[in-house]
Parts: C-alpha cells; sequence; structure tokens
C-alpha cells in the first residue's frame, strides 16, 4: 500500500490507543498495589496512639478508588489480620477481665482495640462502597470459602450484597450433604434470603436440608430464608416440621409459612395439613404467587407460657438472663420522684438512685423462675461478676447474689465498655465473632451517666465514646441472639440526640443500645 501523508495523523493515534489503554491498566495495577502496601504497613503500626488508627483508617478509605477484584480481595485480607489482632488483644482482655480487671489495668489494651476497631469498620465501610462485578464476585468466593477467616458480622452484610450481581452460582447443589462451618453456612443462608426467587431450587432444597441442622441459629436463618424464596417445595416440608420443633421452632416455621403462602389457617401442624389437603394445589402446582406474607398478621401462640416476673417493669422473659448494672458515685444521688421507686421488699419508696438499683435487683432475683440461669455485672472503675458463669436460679443461689450486691460499694468511673465486653463473655461467646451458643438471651443493661474511659497518658478519665460502643455491641450480637433491655436512671430526655460536640447524650446511648438490640427502655427519674 502507497504511503498517504494525509493518514499519518489518524494512524498515529489508532496505533497509540491499545498501547495508552494498557499503560492506563498497568497504572492502575501499580496503584492498587501502592495503595495496598500502604494499607498493610499502617495496620501492622497499629498501637495505642491516636495518630496510628488514624492512619490505618486513612489507608482503608485510600483503597476506594480500586473498585475491583484486587481491591476487594486486599481489602478482604485486610480485615482477616486485623481479625486476628483484635482476637488476640481481647483474649488478653478476657483473662483480665475475668480477674476483675478495671479502666487502669486494661487502659492501654482498650486504646489498641479501639484502634484496630476502627480500621476493621473503616475497610468494612470501603468494601461497602464498591459496585463492580469484580470486586463482588471476589466478595462473594471469600464469605463462602473454608478456611476463612472472615468476621461473622462482616460476613453477613458482604453475603446479602450478592442480590447486587446479575449472575451468582454458590454452588447449592455440590453443598447438599456436606458440612460447612457455621459461619459459612449462615453466609450462604444470608445471601439465599437476599436473592430470593433468583436463589432457585437447588438452593431451596439446601435450606430444605438445613432445617435439620444442630444449630438453632442455623434453623431459624433457613426458615425466613425459605419464607423469600418463593420456592413451593418448602410448603410440605416447614409443615412436617411443625409437630418436631420447640415452640420457639414452631413460631418461625409459623411465621415463614405465613409470609411464604400469605395464608394462616392455625398454630398447628393439623390445621395446616388440612388447609394443604384443601387449598394447598395450586400453591404446590406454583399457581399463586409465593413470599408475599406478612407474618406480623398472625399472633404468637400463647400456650404453655409462663407469665414473666418484671425488672424496672420489663418481663423477665427468657433461660439465661444477665444483669449489668452501674455501681458508680453518682448512683448516690436522690431520685427526683421516689414515688416511681421502692416495692414489696422494703415497704418504702427507694430514695436514691442505687437503692431503687438494688430494690428492682432483688425484686428481679426472687421472681426467677427455677429453670432460668442467671449472672450480674457492676461497673463503675472496674467490671466485676457475681460468678464466672451462670448460676441455676436455686433460693440458695438469689439469696448469695442478693448478698453480693449489698456489699458492692460506689466507685469512681462510669466504664461501660469493659462492662458490656464482660457480659458477653458470660454470655459465652467471648468477643470475636465466631459462632457460640450463647448462655444468655436476655440482657438488662442500667446506667445514670455517660460511659468514660482512662485516660491514656495521665491520671483521670474522659467521657467514652458512646457510638463506638453502640458498634462494638453491633458485633459482638451480630446474630441478635441476646436481647438488650435498657434502664435509664436519673437522665434527662434532650429534644436532640447528641450534645454541642456530637456526643450521644447518655439517654439517648441507652435508648439505641435498646433499639439495635430488640430490648425496651425503661426510664425512671
Amino acid at each position: 500500500m502507497a504511503y498517504d501523508p494525509n493518514m499519518r495523523g489518524p494512524l498515529v493515534v489508532w496505533l497509540l490507543v491499545p498501547a495508552l489503554a494498557a499503560t492506563s491498566a498497568l497504572s492502575a495495577q501499580s496503584g492498587a498495589g501502592a495503595a495496598t502496601r500502604k494499607l498493610r504497613a499502617a495496620i501492622r503500626a497499629i498501637d495505642v496512639s491516636e495518630e496510628s488508627g488514624q492512619l490505618a483508617v486513612q489507608a482503608a478509605a485510600a483503597m476506594q478508588p480500586f473498585d475491583g477484584r484486587q481491591g476487594a480481595r486486599a481489602l478482604l485480607d485486610a480485615v482477616e489480620e486485623l481479625e486476628h489482632r483484635v482476637a488476640a488483644v481481647s483474649e488478653t482482655r478476657r483473662k483480665a477481665l475475668a480477674r476483675e480487671g478495671g479502666s487502669g489495668r486494661l487502659k492501654r489494651s482498650r486504646y489498641e482495640l479501639r484502634n484496630l476497631n476502627d480500621a476493621r469498620e473503616a475497610v468494612a465501610a470501603t468494601l461497602s462502597k464498591m459496585r463492580t462485578p469484580d470486586a463482588l464476585s471476589a466478595m462473594a468466593s471469600r464469605v463462602v470459602a473454608r478456611g476463612s477467616a472472615l468476621p461473622l458480622w462482616l460476613r453477613l452484610p458482604l453475603a446479602a450484597r450478592m442480590s447486587e450481581l446479575e449472575a451468582v452460582d454458590l454452588g447449592w447443589g455440590k453443598r447438599a450433604g456436606k458440612k460447612d462451618s457455621t459461619d459459612t453456612t449462615l453466609a450462604l443462608i444470608h445471601a439465599a434470603a437476599a436473592l430470593g426467587a433468583r436463589a432457585g431450587t437447588a438452593c431451596g432444597a439446601w435450606l430444605v436440608e438445613a432445617l435439620d441442622d444442630d444449630n438453632r441459629d442455623v434453623r431459624t436463618a433457613a426458615a425466613g430464608a425459605l419464607a423469600r424464596l418463593a420456592w413451593p417445595g418448602a410448603i410440605t416440608p416447614m409443615i412436617e416440621r411443625l409437630e418436631l420443633a420447640d415452640a420457639d421452632g414452631r413460631e418461625q416455621l409459623l411465621d415463614a409459612l405465613v409470609v411464604l403462602t400469605a395464608q394462616n389457617p392455625g398454630g398447628s401442624a393439623a390445621s395446616w395439613r388440612a388447609w394443604l389437603e384443601a387449598e394447598g394445589a395450586p400453591f404446590l402446582a406454583g399457581e399463586r404467587t409465593l413470599s408475599r406474607g406478612d407474618a406480623s398478621l398472625r399472633e404468637p401462640d400463647q400456650q404453655g407460657q409462663t407469665k414473666a416476673s418484671a425488672y424496672f417493669g420489663i418481663e423477665q422473659e427468657g433461660d439465661g438472663i444477665l444483669y449489668v448494672f452501674d455501681n458508680s458515685l453518682s448512683m448516690k444521688a436522690a431520685l427526683k420522684k421516689p414515688e416511681n421507686g421502692g416495692g414489696p421488699a422494703t415497704g418504702e419508696a427507694a430514695a436514691t438512685r442505687w437503692l431503687l438499683c438494688k430494690e428492682e435487683l432483688r425484686r428481679g432475683l426472687r421472681g426467677l423462675r427455677p429453670e432460668q440461669r442467671f449472672n450480674l455485672v457492676s461497673f463503675a472503675n472496674k467490671a466485676r461478676s457475681f460468678e464466672t458463669d451462670m448460676q441455676p436460679a436455686t433460693e440458695q443461689n438469689i439469696e448469695r447474689a442478693i448478698t453480693w450486691v449489698d456489699d458492692l460499694e460506689l466507685e469512681f468511673e462510669t466504664n461501660v465498655y469493659d462492662a458490656l465486653e464482660l457480659a458477653f463473655q458470660l454470655a459465652g461467646r467471648g468477643v470475636t465473632d465466631r459462632y457460640y451458643e450463647p448462655a444468655v438471651d436476655t440482657m438488662f443493661f442500667l446506667s445514670d451517666g455517660a460511659p468514660t474511659i482512662a485516660n491514656l497518658m495521665a491520671k483521670g478519665i474522659t467521657q467514652d465514646d458512646s457510638d463506638r460502643i453502640l458498634r462494638a455491641v453491633a458485633r459482638w450480637n451480630a446474630l441478635g441472639r441476646v436481647r438488650i433491655h435498657s434502664v435509664a436512671l436519673g437522665l434527662p430526655k434532650r429534644k436532640k440526640d447528641r450534645n454541642n460536640k456530637g456526643r450521644l447524650w447518655p439517654y439517648t446511648f441507652l435508648r439505641l443500645l435498646a433499639e439495635q438490640n430488640g430490648g425496651t427502655l425503661a426510664w425512671k427519674q
């Protein structure tokens, strides 16, 4: 072909396009690599200093432009590394808390843990902003991978994001008959619930198998996912299991059947079988739209339930009850409305917050049923527990607990974080995110002031960050297994949730603690 000088410019541009694209790709890859190395270095450098935590948070945020497989994998690796660091620090704290550790003894590990947690949350926040299919696919692979060290509090929201992928195959058919870790199984079920009808028949069959799992959390999650799957094949197996399930399991299956079918023939297997025989054919044939019902339309079965005693007016339902209460110096303050306190144990109204706290503890403990178990945690400077594990509600144990409370003295500080950390250790799971079988299903948390934390480099205390505490509880209670009720003593209600410095008011903190953990707030002045 003859050379045409008029083609020179366009030809040069045409030749440069692939080269420029390749250069751009290499540059992006190089940038992601540099950002990844910076993130790793920042994580390794985390210590007790505020600056080290801030640098790690900034390094995690700097990964956001690399919204692809490489960037997502780097962040997932980072959170697993952080998880190992958190687990090591938490184990050290667990031993110290069991020996009545206070904020002075544990303050350095608390500041290190705060920085590590800030970094974990920053990594999770950056992952939540990634949207490309490559990034989401990398998350999906890690969420269900055997041996993955991803914490459960992160696995579950990442699993729910699988619905953002146009096509997703998590190998439901291949998993039948196989035993994954509980964390992986729960993540898969959350993915199925998010996908709904898109999950398919193979997923439905796997979820039906999960209804017979030894683990109660797995059974509960599987029933909820089947309710959303719009799969006719789930109807008969769930009805069959109604007679075999315990009271809680039966309620979950009934809720799932109502959501799946939008029908409510009754609260027994017999009533559902009768409905299935008379009206179920079009449902089983897929001729009726499924997963459009509302479980709130049915009344829970009250048969056989024993009326529960109350603590600050909140029923003490549950098998394992943990009382966590403030014994700081401010608890000696007089009640504004003492007529709201007191009771049959003394015959007189309690005059101070502390007297009211002890009065209600006596009432609550003596109202426990013999089959219930309990424990107590007090907190001020130190977090102390009545016993190292949950106790049966025998008359002897209850009187011992009342004596223990009566012998407590009011102390300086309001060490909320350590108290809740110790409380979740007593629940049986510690404060890492591996699966647990909790000994506690109900917690009462009482306080009359703002959380405090010991100063790192000097004596004295400062106000703690209530938002961080709420996020910590959300991680510890990722499955919502522990219902937390709050009691606010002598705290004013405010028109705004936060003060001028952006901190939560103490009343707001207690309200949110209850709201975010399925509980009720009691307020006494």
